[in-house]
């Protein structure tokens, strides 16, 4: 049962639940069991839940970098909640430098974390012994995984194989090969391929002709909205979208290559690209090639591009990137594609531009479709409303007491910063000196690492908060929409940006219009911490 943070004062703690999956899949436990074990735990313990969960998906436990911790932290010292509920404590973190900085960090500021399925009370000696053995474990199992997926990275790589032995669209097993009893998920060793991918008969000609077809000048959404229309589907027999053709493509798996990062590439690109020109390892693969060398070439010309844009970068629409489809999809979720322009409607009126759902094209979403006359009476009757005052008031001074919080605070962390780097520069040079052994370089920069890590996530936080999502006046409001009619639509959007986070269009049932939700960005940033 945990301790309430005040003794002898009966009061429900306040809790965030945070969850992480990683991409090396530790545990193998989904978010949704995470979530349930946390949402029992604090029925248990008569504990609320604030907030909806925090989560990192597909991000690893070893670093806390773009992880959303600070933000929790800051939470709990703004008196949002006590506690964060997480399910165990390796999903807080596998690195125990980084988890002992970022847990002094949260009880400072007055929380304390709980790992709901390995509970016990860390306010006690014992309480923190458990834990802190509980984090190593975590450490050690982390390393340990890491290595055993290097190595075998490593030994697929020599001989001409991809890193893991995942299936690649365009390719199958062949015949022989069969799947473990106790684990259907892998293959026995099969004696007739040795593991390489043979030709799939109906996706390896599709994919050929995909790359021929984008090198030659074709946009990927028109080459699969094609393939959509000819039932040509992924692996798991779903309709593919234009990205997911992309990164099939940028593999290059399909003209016979291996690629992958070495370190100083996985350090600049990680996760955000997958173009060929962020990968620095490329050998042939034992897989046979669909395309040619030459048919590569010219589609990596074509998709690397010029570094210049030669169109205008303005904003052509008012509401240019903003409209969201809130359609449910094929697969029964919520759609949130961004609306793109279409076609242009001809009526007395005169003409008006259509924003629709991209993935009506390869009918993987009902979608939803709204004109751009449609969308700026609502944007004007929004911003008239709000140029009466009305709602404003309570909002502002909320989020002005909030900016004041994180304005005073910055100095604070800025100067903590500063000197934690300047006693790095002494580390080392008290080490290039030999005036200190390797290992105690090692141990105490690993700490000094971790604690700057956690300054700088916690002052990207502050200063999201001091100087992002200001609530304009009611004053403001009424300026902006008396100037909206006579602005062009790049001011337009300039303008809204600073007061829209998002417009939701909405599917209605029969005939009747799509519903249009405008989400004010203050909104957003509340949603975001």
């Amino acid at each position: 049962m945990p301790q309430l943070p005040i003794a002898g004062r009966a009061r429900t703690l306040r809790a965030i639940i945070y969850i992480r999956v990683s991409t090396e899949r530790e545990e193998m436990q989904s978010p949704e069991q995470q979530l349930f074990s946390c949402k029992e735990y604090a029925d248990r313990n008569n504990i609320t839940i604030v907030g909806e969960p925090v989560e990192d998906l597909d991000l690893t436990g070893r670093s806390f970098a773009r992880r959303q911790i600070a933000a929790v932290i800051e939470r709990i010292r703004n008196g949002e909640a006590d506690v964060v509920l997480v399910w165990k404590w390796s999903r807080f973190g596998r690195n125990n430098y980084e988890s002992q900085v970022n847990l002094r960090e949260l009880e400072k500021a007055g929380g304390r974390l709980i790992a709901v399925t390995e509970d016990f009370d860390t306010t006690t000696y014992h309480g923190r012994f458990s834990r802190d053995n509980m984090l190593l474990v975590a450490d050690l199992q982390s390393g340990i995984i890491g290595a055993t997926w290097q190595e075998a990275h490593d030994r697929r790589h020599r001989n001409g194989l991809p890193h893991t032995g995942q299936a690649r669209f365009g390719y199958m097993r062949c015949p022989e090969c069969r799947r473990k009893e106790d684990s259907p998920q892998e293959y026995l060793s099969c004696a007739a391929c040795a593991g390489v991918l043979m030709v799939d008969p109906v996706r390896g000609p599709a994919l050929a002709e995909a790359y021929e077809r984008f090198a030659d000048g074709e946009s990927v959404a028109g080459i699969a909205a094609d393939m959509a229309e000819r039932g040509i589907r992924s692996l798991q027999g779903k309709v593919m979208k234009a990205t997911q053709w992309q990164v099939v493509m940028d593999s290059g798996f399909g003209a016979g290559l291996i690629r992958w990062r070495g370190p100083e590439y996985r350090a600049r690109h990680g996760r955000q690209s997958k173009k060929p020109s962020t990968y620095d390892n490329w050998v042939e693969g034992k897989q046979e090639p669909v395309i040619g060398l030459a048919t590569w070439e010219r589609y990596k010309r074509r998709r690397e591009g010029s570094k210049s844009i030669p169109w205008s970068t303005s904003a052509k629409y008012s509401c240019s990137g903003l409209l969201r489809c809130q359609a449910i999809n094929a697969e029964g979720q919520l759609c949130d594609r961004r609306l793109v322009a279409s076609a242009v409607l001809r009526s007395n009126g005169g003409d008006t531009k259509i924003f629709r759902c991209p993935d009506i094209a390869v009918k993987t979403c009902k979608g939803v479709t709204v004109t751009l006359r449609r969308v700026d009476d609502a944007i004007l009757a929004w911003l008239m409303e709000r140029g009466t005052g009305e709602d404003m008031g309570v909002m502002a001074m909320k989020r002005a007491a909030r900016r004041t919080r994180a304005a005073s605070d910055i100095p604070t962390v800025e100067r903590e910063l500063t000197g934690k780097r300047s006693e790095g520069e002494r580390l080392l040079d008290l080490y290039l000196k030999a005036l200190i052994s390797e290992e105690d370089f090692r141990n105490k920069r690993e700490e000094l690492d971790a604690e700057i890590a956690s300054l700088e996530s916690r002052l990207e936080v502050l200063r999201l908060d001091s100087g992002e999502g200001v609530i304009p006046s009611a004053d403001d409001f009424a300026k902006l929409a008396d100037l909206w009619p006579r602005m062009q639509p790049a001011k337009q959007r300039a303008a809204l940006g600073k007061v829209v986070g998002r417009i939701n269009i909405v599917k209605t049932p029969g005939k009747q219009y799509n519903r249009i939700e405008i989400i004010p960005a203050w909104e957003m940033d509340q949603a975001a911490s």
